[in-house]
């Protein structure tokens, strides 16, 4: 995108007569009509209140020493009338989302508010500058026993807070109109060597939440990018934490959440300065206004959802005598990744050889597809799903539900490298993934897409 393009100004009068573009008919004093949207939106903090290990890079040797900004959950909670279950989608400014965490408060918000797991989205924005989790990924920190059980109690705690932002978002349903449409952002490169080659997916889809008047109340956005701008020892939420901030600011009546696109093989380059990171959250925040100020589609108040896990399979199976070389012989992680494997045969249990993957599909209105997939998904995904299902009318994002390793294409997969095999001991994965996962996925987003567009 021209740079003359990206910054161009926006007045106070362009931003008003844009929320006044798209009016719904008015409210009765009852409450909200039949087959009319209502939505509830909130955010929460969820910076962690003392010190510890920070998650995304291995290398670190210390806990983090400060903050640039705080990190937050954002939700919007969407119902297409009243009579329908409620659709919660969660930006967590998080490098991942535990599928124990996602687990759990799924099952609460089913018993709390009758929602079932198909309609909660679990969205992270892969922050390399958030709080260490717990789960699998953390076990490349060289972290101790004291270590890891502050990361336990923070991650109680997150759970906690995830579930306020819920409730709050819950009791916020309000009347609204929802629109959507699609700006692009340049900063991305693909980072498989030669670097800057590769395929990549420059779209920035975003949706509009306003109230009958015409106010933003809500926006979600997504980029397939890493956010791994930044690599210091202080919170922040790297470019999406200041573009969700920069949006909020301008909008001021809004919750802006962001969600990462199949981004697993993307980096924000060049990178490595606070000054970068400012600026690339500024482009976005700029791209989505240029979205919003534009006419955008409305959304007809009727929403759909199925989410299942497939088994995916990995390659070969360790043996005793391989994984207890990497204990003696290899580095830190390859130690790291070889007890948690022995952890498994010495519990007489087998090195679990299959993984369940979760897909999830939304259907909004009657014609965009958002399909949420889990893992650091590769940006052939993306590209391939919006060939076959429309490019305007699909949503793709990665990091969704459950993040336990990346999620190499075909492609990548034979070529190897960080993304197609070595990255897989961090996050404590048996081995590479079997051929054939590419389209064991394609398939089930497919068969879940049809299923939707039938009903």
């Amino acid at each position: 995108m021209p740079f003359s393009r990206i910054f161009s100004s926006f007045t106070l009068i362009s931003l008003i007569c844009v929320g006044g573009l798209f009016q719904a008919s008015p409210v009765s004093a009852d409450g909200p009509e039949a087959g009319q949207w209502q939505a509830g939106v909130s955010r929460i903090v969820i910076t962690p209140r003392e010190n510890m290990w920070m998650s995304g890079y291995g290398a670190r040797s210390e806990p983090a020493d400060g903050k640039i900004h705080n990190l937050y959950a954002r939700v919007a909670c969407l119902k297409p009338d009243h009579e329908s279950p409620a659709f919660l989608f969660v930006s967590l400014d998080l490098v991942g989302v535990p599928v124990k965490m996602a687990e759990t408060l799924s099952a609460d918000f089913a018993k709390s508010y009758g929602i079932p797991r198909e309609n909660i989205m679990f969205a992270c924005s892969h922050t390399h500058c958030g709080p260490a989790l717990d789960h699998d990924l953390s076990w490349m920190l060289a972290m101790d026993k004291k270590d890891w059980q502050q990361v336990h109690e923070y991650q109680k705690w997150l759970n906690d807070r995830i579930r306020s932002a819920v409730k709050t978002a819950v009791a916020d349903l309000k009347p609204a109109v929802l629109h959507y449409g699609t700006g692009t952002c340049g900063f991305a490169n693909n980072r498989r060597p030669p670097i800057g080659e590769g395929p990549i997916d420059h779209s920035v889809p975003v949706l509009r939440i306003s109230n009958l008047k015409g106010t933003i109340r809500g926006l979600i956005f997504g980029y397939a990018c890493h956010n791994t701008t930044l690599g210091i020892q202080q919170w922040c939420g790297d470019y999406a934490g200041f573009a969700q901030l920069n949006l909020e600011d301008t909008y001021p009546d809004a919750v802006a959440m962001f969600f990462t696109g199949c981004g697993a093989d993307q980096n924000p380059l060049p990178r490595r300065t606070m000054e970068l990171c400012e600026k690339y959250g500024r482009l976005l925040s700029v791209s989505v206004q240029e979205v919003v100020k534009n006419e955008m589609t409305p959304l007809a108040p009727a929403m759909s959802a199925t989410f299942k896990t497939i088994p995916l399979e990995f390659a070969t199976a360790p043996t005793r005598e391989q994984i207890e070389d990497k204990l003696n012989n290899g580095d830190r992680y390859d130690q790291n990744w070889a007890k948690n494997q022995l952890q498994d045969l010495e519990d007489d249990r087998r090195i679990e050889m299959i993984y369940p993957f979760p897909v999830q599909s939304w259907r909004l209105g009657d014609q965009l597809t958002w399909i949420a997939l889990g893992g650091e998904v590769v940006v052939d995904y993306s590209l391939r799903l919006k060939k076959q299902l429309g490019e305007k009318t699909t949503w793709v994002t990665g990091y969704a539900n459950d993040v336990m390793c990346y999620i190499p294409s075909e492609r990548v997969l034979k070529e190897g490298g960080y993304e197609g095999a070595t990255s897989m001991r961090y996050y404590q994965k048996p081995s590479v993934w079997k051929a054939g996962l590419e389209d064991k996925i394609i398939d089930q987003v497919m068969t879940q897409v049809e299923s939707l567009q039938s009903r």
